[in-house]
């Protein structure tokens, strides 16, 4: 039950894939001297190392159990997956403690009977468990830190409800009309190669009117290619590589991507159509138009919540000292 606040780490995530950086404007150089306990100081509030590695215990534990305990020393664009997932939960930290302080700013509480009811709920779970339990006890997840965990997430679901408030996204009349324009399926092609400048090359020949099928045909790395000419369809969100749907889903029809990079190599886009939910409503049985469009509505709040997380982050000032992350 209390293992991480899933939601933060998705946003953490996201801000990441936007480059959103949470790292202070100064150079390493001018960082002050700090205790080699601190990890972070969020607005001259610090986070300690003992929060963030009671915090990494609880995702070290679900990597190993998804993924075995070879995961760590496996490398990401230059990074090991551990200096990936420590940044990750640094970040999470970071996350939580600005939405903490503008809290506490705009009177956003949780009451002590919420918190304890979900912690008694939590700890019969927990008595249940006796693999769980070992490990709290092990890793010393003692009620004081679980109950500050349940708390910080009871706390994110405040923030949420009252900025959702302050937007209109209660308002479900506003809301169909944010989410009747959002962008649900795109129907792209792409020529995947593993050179940049092979990237630009083919970039300039279609610019310069060449068929996208024939040099798809005589270029492209991606098996498929030989039989669909690069045309991969129409494909919702979640389907594509991040970095691959961002681009193709703010491309406009007709548009051709600069080359975008993915762990398979360098990818030439075309849009070729796009569908929101209202161009969805003569194809699609209501019910499933109701379970899209009620999915749309979770995306857009999220959005909504990441550029707030997003407007805090450039406000604050915050230093993180990730060299004492390395243990």
């Amino acid at each position: 039950m209390i293992q991480i606040n899933r939601k933060i780490v998705s946003i953490v995530l996201a801000l990441i894939l936007l480059t959103v950086s949470v790292a202070a404007c100064s150079k390493a150089s001018d960082k002050p001297k700090v205790d080699e306990n601190t990890v972070a100081i969020v607005n001259n509030e610090e986070i300690d190392s003992e929060i963030f590695k009671k915090n990494f215990s609880i995702v070290e534990k679900i990597y190993n159990e998804n993924y075995t305990e070879n995961i760590w020393s496996q490398e990401i664009n230059g990074k090991t997956v551990l200096e990936i997932v420590k940044g990750q939960v640094l970040d999470k930290l970071i996350t939580e403690e600005l939405i903490r302080q503008e809290s506490e700013n705009k009177k956003i509480s949780v009451e002590d009977t919420k918190v304890n009811e979900t912690y008694d709920a939590f700890k019969e779970h927990l008595e249940q468990d006796e693999e769980l339990k070992k490990f709290y006890e092990e890793k010393n997840l003692n009620e004081e830190f679980v109950k500050k965990q349940i708390k910080m997430e009871l706390l994110v679901q405040e923030y949420e409800k009252a900025l959702y408030e302050e937007l209109g996204l209660n308002d479900q009349e506003k809301l169909n009309e944010i989410t009747k324009d959002y962008v649900v399926q795109v129907h792209a092609k792409h020529i995947l190669v593993d050179d940049e400048k092979l990237a630009k090359d083919i970039i300039e020949k279609l610019e310069a009117g060449e068929d996208f099928e024939k040099l798809a045909k005589e270029n492209s790395t991606d098996p498929s290619a030989e039989q669909n000419n690069g045309d991969l369809g129409y494909f919702q969100r979640g389907q594509m590589l991040p970095e691959f749907e961002q681009a193709a889903f703010k491309m406009n029809v007709g548009d051709i991507s600069d080359p975008v990079k993915t762990q398979h190599g360098y990818h030439v886009i075309k849009l070729e159509d796009k569908k929101t939910l209202e161009d969805l409503k003569e194809e699609t049985p209501e019910e499933q138009l109701a379970f899209q469009r009620k999915n749309v509505e979770e995306i857009v709040k999220q959005e909504k919540f990441i550029e707030k997380i997003e407007e805090l982050k450039a406000k604050a000032n915050i230093e993180k000292f990730e060299e004492n992350l390395k243990w």
